[in-house]
């Protein structure tokens, strides 16, 4: 008989961290039931983390979705961009946004 736990993972409480846990979309996995983030806040916390590969994924995510909320993810990134003091956040983003 299998057993029913519920996990429950915390972010900080930064406005956009309880945001992005408010949008969450709960996806089904066998039994378990997963909660993961939009593409538009993924997108945005590969921006922050800023690692080549995040580049990479927020180039397929920005092609696979067309239609994601593009002023959504441009606010955030630039609150953060300044919040961490690298304009290059932002520009790159910008970049990406453009192709």
């Amino acid at each position: 008989m299998p057993v029913k736990k519920k996990i429950l993972f915390l972010n900080g409480l930064l406005p956009f961290e309880e945001e992005s846990m408010k949008r969450r979309i709960f996806h089904q996995i066998g039994t378990l039931r997963i909660p993961l983030p939009t593409p538009e806040d993924l997108i945005i916390m590969k921006m922050i983390a800023h690692r080549p590969q995040d580049m990479i994924d927020i180039k397929v995510i920005l092609e696979a979705f067309p239609k994601l909320d593009r002023k959504r993810i441009q606010k955030w990134v630039k609150e953060f961009s300044i919040a961490l003091e690298n304009s290059e956040i932002l520009s790159d983003l910008k970049a990406l946004m453009k192709h």
